[in-house]
């Protein structure tokens, strides 16, 4: 190669690699810890939701025989409301993320639903915890950030469980059954 086509080679090839810079990482964020409420209002445990680069750990801890055994479906809704747990945690809202042309389930196509989660299994005896991590959400401010949808705007998230676990691709909560713990979420601490 010649000496003055590979200096615009090293150029050409220079000027791709600094145009491709890596997006800034997010503002560091101090974690969120919320109760885990029963269906009687009384807390069964901790959710606590810790700002990342790509999306939000989110880590569960619960006291001996908070839930029943088993799995259990988990889901993020739009509203950080909790106050209603002889109804069913129903104002808590709809999943988050649920939206014309999004399905809910993890394994389905066109899905998942931002508000979407694994499941967790709750043991049958003593303490037991879970942790996960989503990429379609966040802790900064009350807009979507580079795509994943704020879990602190101005309502707040509420952490939904339920009494089954959720089979990823049945319609509109995959089968998960009655929502039997709440963890809300909100600009508040």
């Amino acid at each position: 190669m010649r000496p003055i086509a590979a200096l615009l080679l090293a150029a050409v090839l220079g000027a791709c690699a600094s145009t491709g810079a890596d997006t800034p990482p997010v503002p560091e964020v101090t974690p969120r810890t919320a109760w885990i409420v029963g269906q009687d209002g009384r807390a069964i445990g901790q959710a606590t939701f810790t700002e990342g680069d790509a999306g939000v750990l989110i880590r569960l801890e619960f006291s001996d025989r908070a839930l029943s055994p088993g799995w259990h479906g988990l889901h993020l809704h739009t509203r950080g409301d909790c106050s209603d747990f002889a109804n069913g945690f129903r104002a808590s809202g709809g999943h988050l993320g649920m939206r014309d042309g999004v399905r809910h389930g993890l394994m389905i196509r066109r899905g998942p639903e931002a508000g979407d989660l694994p499941n967790i299994f709750a043991t049958p005896a003593g303490p037991f915890g879970a942790e996960m991590f989503t990429p379609h959400v966040t802790l900064i401010g009350d807009q979507p950030l580079r795509g994943r949808l704020p879990l602190l705007d101005a309502d707040g998230t509420a952490l939904m469980i339920h009494a089954g676990p959720d089979d990823h691709a049945t319609q509109p909560i995959g089968g998960a059954g009655d929502r039997v713990a709440c963890a809300a979420l909100t600009l508040l601490p």
